[in-house]
């Protein structure tokens, strides 16, 4: 299998392979895997053989496991009949460097299909949080009763006299965006041990997202202003397998129901043909959690460590 540097336009032939599948994960985002830092974008390498697409990275030193060493693969992207294959030529190719496979965010589909030739271990804190598109578009049912409380008391308080505006992102807003996060990082604490990095490498997701948004068609940015100021921001994607992937959601939590109201009408703008929406991970924060979870998923995109040792 021949690997090469990943490059920007390999994202097209990923979004051919993907369109094929029904894949829910955020793995093969372009934004996901350029913007965080962990996994060291400029290392990345692309395998492509019979249909299906394999990526590789060389963690930085400072998340570099100490016990092993060598590339970490991202879960091949293939057809659910290929993937026992797809796995098997990952671990001969370690074999022959000499290294222990490690297979990261590998879906529950994926680990259902190897059988016990695998060790997999299960990251709770990674499982992606999926929902049906039309109830976030909605708010129907007892079970979400609550949220349109909240968008009722937005509207109520706010959308009159014309003072509330949802709208596209243009790149004439992206300083008013970046303001604005600032702002909203300025009000929120870390756990500064665990997650320190990643609160620290938002920002600079954030401004290649908007750069996304300016230049690639399946990613998209809206606003909502009151009274002229920003008070909420979002962003997404359509992958190419039909999934609304929403990368970031900031609101001013200062008016009431802002977080609620923003989610639908995001949804309803953007994820009326998406087959399921992917909100992704809470990272173990327990705050996210809750948040997450008050929106009723109707299911996960679980995530499990793939290892085999050395033959």
């Amino acid at each position: 299998m021949l690997f090469k540097s990943i490059t920007d336009a390999d994202f097209a032939d990923i979004a051919d392979i993907q369109r094929q599948t029904k894949y829910n994960g955020s793995e093969y985002s372009l934004l996901y895997l350029k913007g965080w830092d962990f996994f060291n974008f400029k290392s990345m390498q692309i395998a492509k053989e019979d249909g299906a697409a394999f990526i590789r990275f060389m963690p930085k030193d400072k998340y570099a496991e100490e016990e092993r060493r060598g590339w970490v693969y991202l879960p091949p992207l293939c057809a659910l009949d290929k993937v026992k294959e797809s796995y098997d030529k990952i671990k001969d190719i370690c074999d022959v460097d000499g290294v222990e496979m490690a297979v990261m965010s590998t879906p529950e589909e994926y680990v259902e299909l190897l059988g016990g030739d695998y060790q997999c271990i299960e990251d709770v804190d990674y499982a992606e949080y999926l929902y049906d598109p039309q109830s976030l578009m909605t708010y129907a049912g007892k079970k979400l009763h609550s949220k349109r409380n909240h968008v009722n008391a937005f509207t109520r308080n706010y959308c009159t006299d014309g003072d509330v505006v949802f709208r596209a992102y243009s790149p004439s807003d992206r300083d008013g965006v970046l303001a604005f996060v600032n702002g909203w990082e300025d009000t929120k604490e870390f756990d500064k041990k665990k997650y320190d990095d990643m609160a620290n490498n938002e920002v600079k997701v954030i401004i290649l997202a908007l750069s996304l948004v300016e230049s690639r068609e399946e990613y998209f940015a809206d606003l909502l202003e009151y009274k002229g100021n920003i008070i909420g921001f979002s962003l997404g994607e359509i992958t190419a397998s039909g999934v609304g992937i929403t990368h970031i959601e900031k609101a001013d939590v200062e008016y009431e129901g802002v977080y609620s109201y923003l989610c639908q009408v995001f949804a309803q703008k953007h994820y009326g043909n998406a087959r399921i929406v992917n909100r992704q991970e809470d990272m173990g924060l327990e705050g996210l959690r809750k948040s997450k979870q008050s929106y009723r998923p109707i299911g996960f995109c679980k995530k499990f460590v793939v290892k085999k040792s050395l033959q």
